[in-house]
Parts: C-alpha cells; structure tokens; sequence
C-alpha cells in the first residue's frame, strides 16, 4: 500500500510539471525568420513542431506567486519502429528526466509514450495521442480520448486561433495559439500553448485550479 501510495504521488507530481513543460521546439535566442529549416514532413515556415537530433532549448517557468524554475529539453536521437521515425525527447530538471517519444506524419505531430526515467516508469498512449496539428490553422480543433501512465483515461480537447504576436526573453513571435482542455480523473486542467512557425513553442500557461504558471522560452542551440 505505501508502495502503491509513494507511486501515485510520484505520478501526480510529474503530472503537474508536465503541465509547464509539455510540448517542445527548436528555439533561438532572438527571434527567428520563418524560412529557417526544420526537420519533419512539414518544413521551414510550415513547421511548428520541428525536431532536429542534438538541438536543446531552455525554458523559464513562474507560478502566480512568483516561484521560478528552469528546465532544459533535447531532441536525443531518431529511431525507426514499425516503418515510422521516432523522436526521443528529454526533459530535464529538478524533478527527474522525463522522456518522450514523437512522430510526424503528414500533418500531425503524434505522442507516442513517455517514460519517468529514475522511477522506472513507462507507458504507451493508447491510441497514439494526437498531440498537435502541424501546420496549424486558425479554426482547426481536434479531440483525443484515451489512456496514460498507469492506465488513467485522459480527455483533451484543442482549439486553435491567432497569429499573435508573442513576447518572451527569446524575441518577439508571430504564435499560433493552442488552447487544450485537459480532464484525467480530476478538474479539468487549461492550458495555453503558442507555436512559432519554423520555431516550435514559445511560451505556454498552465491554470490546474490550485496552480497557475507560465512558462516561457529562454534560449536555444541547434545543430546544422
């Protein structure tokens, strides 16, 4: 029992910081054309989800009362699975390394599974979760139901809008503007994302009822 218990708070607060962190980018300090290259089937000013192996990016989270942490993301290698091309993303900061695997297919980014690196836990997104369209369009929506970590069902909901124009320590961005409405198991959870096209995300928001955050793009490094 105080195994299981010990697990469940693990994942609930792994929750919570994948509230700041989810979605990834290749970020530039200052802001960025959209003609510069990116990976995937979408390119250049297309793509607002590029993933290239070695580029990492740095992210600057602030909750309502002021409390800040950082956290660092990098793309860690490609790898074929049943004909597809899996991209291994990691998460760290002072929670723990978090891994995440993605695809692109055309006109979707798909999230695959995750896994809590030093606790040993793993899991697949059953169906494959459709993380984000790619490229966005002002009107699109799109809804996906199913199960995560430990089998907990997971509904969310996303509405697209903008562009907008988008300030963070990184420059200044044309963002389209994500809103997804997150319930597993408990209140719903809103959270905010703006992606930059040829850039990825600059800056998200996250309001779980009792938390409130807003993270926001630091800098970058990426490999040519």
């Amino acid at each position: 029992m105080k195994t299981n218990k010990a697990i469940m708070t693990l994942l609930v607060t792994g929750a919570l910081w994948l509230a700041l962190v989810l979605g990834c980018s290749y970020l530039k300090k200052g802001a960025m054309s959209p003609s510069s290259s990116s990976g995937g089937e979408s390119t250049g000013g297309n793509d607002y989800f590029p993933l290239r192996v070695g580029d990492t990016w740095k992210y600057r989270s602030t909750t309502a009362d002021g409390k800040q942490s950082e956290f660092n993301l990098k793309v860690l290698n490609d790898e074929k699975e049943q004909g597809n091309t899996l991209y291994l993303v990691e998460t760290v900061s002072t929670f723990q390394p978090i891994h995440d695997w993605y695809s692109k297919p055309a006109g979707w980014v798909l999230m695959h599974r995750q896994e809590y690196v030093k606790a040993g836990n793993k899991a697949e997104y059953e169906p494959t979760k459709q993380f984000l369209k790619n490229p966005l369009t002002s009107g699109d929506s799109w809804h996906w139901h199913g199960k995560g970590m430990m089998g907990f069902e997971i509904d969310e909901t996303n509405e697209v809008s903008g562009p907008e124009t988008v300030t963070v320590p990184a420059g200044t961005f044309e963002a389209m503007k994500v809103q997804t409405i997150v319930v597993q198991g408990v209140a719903p959870v809103t959270k905010i994302y703006w992606y930059a096209p040829g850039v990825g995300l600059v800056k998200s928001m996250t309001d779980t009822g009792s938390v409130k955050s807003t993270t926001e793009l630091l800098e970058y490094s990426t490999q040519k």
